[in-house]
């Protein structure tokens, strides 16, 4: 599996969730054993996730030269508050989400995915496909969400989501992960 980031998890304590992702077929399901949403200290590792212990591996990259190259990046990513304009996007898209899935007549707008507000900490997910949503059992909350990206032109970095947007979730006692993605 390649390292993509760590977060820090909220509270008071120290703690960190670590995203790994592998290049397979599976890594868009939560449990399917294709990546991995790992905390640490005092985590406990999902039965579904195995792998081997090692010094260094494959890491978070972007395209080269041509489509094929990796290569490796290395960012440290701040937290912002976002502007009125991306809060006021997001909103709209949440409105006609769930208006759409209540069975409510909504004006279509063609401005839903032009502001780019995919990739968030706290708050609810914002799925590409809101009516198949993944089955997280109750006692897991949301955590955030990554937009993905190929890694080309202006992207710092290449996710593998179908052009989609990856989730992450944690237990009610913050002691384990899961990670999926979504994609139209």
């Amino acid at each position: 599996m390649t390292f993509i980031g760590q977060f820090p998890l909220p509270g008071s304590g120290v703690a960190m969730a670590y995203l790994f992702l592998g290049d397979e077929d599976g890594t868009f399901d939560l449990e399917a054993g294709g990546n991995a949403f790992l905390i640490q200290p005092g985590g406990r590792v999902p039965p579904f996730v195995s792998g081997e212990v090692r010094r260094t591996g494959p890491t978070l990259w972007r395209r080269g030269s041509d489509w094929f190259e990796r290569q490796p990046v290395e960012l440290r990513l701040d937290l912002k508050t976002p502007d009125e304009t991306a809060v006021a996007a997001f909103e709209r898209q949440v409105i006609y989400r769930d208006a759409a899935l209540n069975g409510m007549p909504v004006e279509e707008d063609t401005d839903l995915h032009a502001v780019d507000c995919r990739s968030y900490v706290g708050g609810e997910p914002l799925f590409w496909q809101p009516w198949t949503p993944p089955e997280v059992d109750a006692s897991w909350r949301f955590f955030l969400q990554l937009d993905g990206a190929e890694g080309w032109g202006e992207d710092a970095f290449a996710l593998n989501f179908g052009g989609g947007t990856g989730y992450a979730f944690l237990s009610h006692d913050q002691r384990e992960g899961r990670f999926c993605w979504d994609c139209v």
